[in-house]
């Protein structure tokens, strides 16, 4: 783990790819939550299922990281 007093604070790039990859990852996960529902196949489903797992993780990775470099500010 890196010490958040060492952190570089982040681009307005790099927070503007993080933002895009956020949103990406929450529309993948809703994506294949969607496509798990209406499949009847059950190995597809369980396929989309697992997919829309590792885009949640992924979009919680994203965001914890996020969350180093800029804490809230209201706690």
């Amino acid at each position: 783990m890196v010490d958040k007093a060492t952190m570089q604070p982040l681009t307005t790039r790099e927070l503007v790819d993080i933002t895009s990859l956020l949103t990406t990852e929450d529309l993948l996960t809703k994506k294949y939550a969607q496509a798990a529902s209406q499949l009847t196949e059950q190995k597809l489903q369980q396929f989309c299922l697992e997919m829309a797992e590792r885009h949640r993780r992924n979009f919680n990775e994203l965001f914890q990281s996020l969350n180093q470099h800029y804490p809230d500010p209201l706690k």
